[in-house]
């Protein structure tokens, strides 16, 4: 579960230190001044404060509106002054929750966000988890058990080049080592968590890993290829050019065949990454589902931001890093 706090109080997150022991929640802090301009890409099921505060008087009005069109998100106020005079009116204007100076001091509960999610319907990712689990069909950690013809869970990573007409006006020579390198250094990132190239294409490939039921540490592999992006132009293709590719996360079921032999598999799985790569992904990004970044590993949460929604599916990106 996202909780946003937009506030310029300083160690404002303390105050939910208590609520969050127990990683159920995840603590995301904003300048007040964003709220406006990136409360629209926040996941649903998410709990967003703002602190008025922070706020000049004149600008609590426009928060509050912002904050009431959040229909599949419950709001709340942060009050550490208690300036709001009508408080009955927050809540008459869809508020959820009103933070005083009081309950701030002594720090907001565990049962206080669990009873504003119960009042908004709201489905924690510990839930979430529960509803997804009933639909695997576990590979195990390796391929040992996987048998053709035979339906899985997996991991889903695809990984595309950006800068196509760029790449393929080098001449078939030069575009032929470029993707042939891609994907030696692919086989090379994603075969220590056990990945294969699944299906080959020019201009990238689509990843398997298989999965065990816990966390997904496939997501690292992404991560790496991510941050040796550079490294990889620089030393491995060995061309003047702005080399780029975007990667997508996805987990769900597909029927396994040797690679070269996918093109009967009907898979709605296989669809949602390839979309969210090739549709909604920005050149250079890596973007995951929601369903996949609640398995990822503790140390690499923090490291992406919510992103919208797409095909009905929250998405999240990972943060740039210069």
């Amino acid at each position: 579960m996202n909780i946003y706090i937009y506030s310029n109080t300083k160690n404002i997150e303390k105050s939910f230190a208590g609520a969050v022991k127990n990683k159920k929640f995840i603590i995301h802090i904003a300048p007040a001044a964003d709220l406006k301009k990136t409360v629209k890409n926040i996941p649903k099921g998410s709990i967003v404060y703002a602190d008025v505060s922070s706020l000049r008087t004149s600008e609590i009005p426009s928060a509050l509106n912002t904050l009431a069109k959040l229909g599949d998100s419950a709001c709340g106020i942060i009050d550490p002054k208690g300036t709001i005079a009508d408080i009955a009116e927050l809540f008459h204007n869809g508020v959820s929750d009103y933070i005083t100076p009081a309950v701030l001091k002594k720090g907001v509960t565990l049962k206080r966000l669990e009873r504003i999610m119960k009042l908004k319907g709201i489905e924690a990712p510990v839930d979430r988890l529960k509803a997804l689990k009933k639909n695997y069909i576990l590979t195990g950690g390796d391929w040992d058990d996987v048998r053709l013809g035979q339906e899985y869970t997996f991991c889903f990573m695809m990984v595309e080049l950006d800068n196509k007409s760029e790449l393929k006006s080098l001449g078939p020579e030069k575009f032929g080592r470029i993707t042939a390198t891609m994907h030696q250094y692919l086989e090379a990132m994603v075969a220590p968590l056990k990945g294969k190239i699944w299906i080959r294409m020019d201009y990238g490939g689509l990843v398997l890993f298989p999965f065990d039921g816990k966390r997904c540490d496939a997501i690292e592999a992404a991560f790496r290829l991510m941050i040796n992006r550079k490294l990889m132009s620089a030393e491995l293709i060995r061309l003047d050019i702005n080399f780029s590719y975007r990667i997508a996360m996805h987990i769900g079921n597909t029927e396994y065949q040797t690679t070269g032999d996918t093109g009967t598999i009907v898979s709605d799985t296989i669809n949602s990454v390839f979309h969210l790569c090739q549709k909604y992904a920005e050149p250079g990004g890596l973007y995951l589902t929601e369903d996949i970044f609640i398995l990822a590993p503790a140390g690499l949460t923090s490291l992406f931001l919510p992103a919208g929604t797409f095909e009905g599916r929250n998405i999240l990106r990972m943060r740039r890093i210069r």
